[in-house]
C-alpha cells in the first residue's frame, strides 16, 4: 500500500454496503481517498506506510535524551546527528544507543507505531544537542491501517455518495460534506478520541 493510498478498496466499500455492480468502483475510489486524506488532516497523522525507508530531519528545541518524530512503522535502519553542523549528518548512532518509545507498541493489540527517539544511559551518546538536526531513516507511518480508520473511512464515503440510509444530500466539496452531516462528525469525534496524533514539544 503506498503512502497516498486510501484506507480502503472500492471492494470493501461495495462490501459494506451490499453494492455488487464493480461499474463505478473508480469513481468510489476516488472518493475514498479523498475521504482517507480529509482524515489524516483531522486527525494530524497518516495510516499508510512509506514502502521503503526516507529520510526526514527533525531539529530538537531544546537538548536532551528524547527525540519526538513522526510515526515510527517500524525501527529506523539509520539515526545520524549532524554535529558539524555543515549538512554531512556526521555522527551515526548504533542501534544500542537507543530506544523506542513507547516501548511496546508494536506488541498490543492494536499494533501502534513509535513516535520517540530516546537515548540510553548505557549508549554512546546522553543527549539530542539543541537547534542541531537529526536525520532519521525509516519507514514512517503505521504497520497496518487500524480496523476503525477503515470502517470509517467506508462509512463516510457512503455519507458522502449518499449510499447509505444516513445520507441526507449531496454537497459537491468533501469538506462541506462532512461538516454538514451529524453522523460523519460523530464518527470523526470517535477517531479523534483513539487516533489523534498529540504534539509534543
Amino acid at each position: 500500500m503506498s503512502i497516498s493510498a486510501a484506507y480502503a478498496t472500492a471492494a470493501a466499500y461495495r462490501a459494506a454496503i451490499g453494492k455488487t455492480d464493480p461499474a463505478d468502483d473508480a469513481e468510489i475510489l476516488i472518493d475514498l481517498t479523498a475521504v482517507s486524506r480529509h482524515l489524516d488532516a483531522k486527525l494530524g497523522r497518516f495510516f499508510t506506510r512509506d514502502a521503503a525507508p526516507v529520510n526526514r530531519v527533525y531539529i530538537p528545541a531544546g537538548a536532551g535524551p528524547e527525540l519526538w518524530t513522526d510515526d515510527l512503522s517500524a525501527a529506523p535502519t539509520g539515526v545520524a546527528i549532524d554535529t558539524t553542523r555543515n549538512g554531512t549528518f556526521a555522527t551515526a548512532l548504533l542501534p544500542r544507543d537507543y530506544e523506542l518509545l513507547p516501548l511496546n507498541a508494536l506488541r498490543e493489540p492494536e499494533p501502534r507505531p513509535h513516535n520517540c527517539i530516546r537515548l540510553v544511559p548505557w549508549g554512546g551518546r546522553t543527549i539530542f544537542p539543541a537547534g542541531v538536526r537529526v536525520r532519521v531513516t525509516a519507514q514512517f507511518g503505521w504497520p497496518a491501517v487500524p480496523p476503525a480508520v477503515q470502517q470509517a473511512t467506508v462509512h463516510i464515503t457512503a455519507l458522502l455518495r449518499l449510499e447509505t440510509p444516513r445520507a441526507t444530500r449531496r454537497i459537491p466539496e468533501l469538506g462541506e460534506a462532512i461538516e454538514a452531516s451529524p453522523d460523519a462528525q460523530r464518527i470523526i469525534r470517535q477517531l479523534t478520541d483513539q487516533y489523534k496524533l498529540v504534539k509534543y514539544v
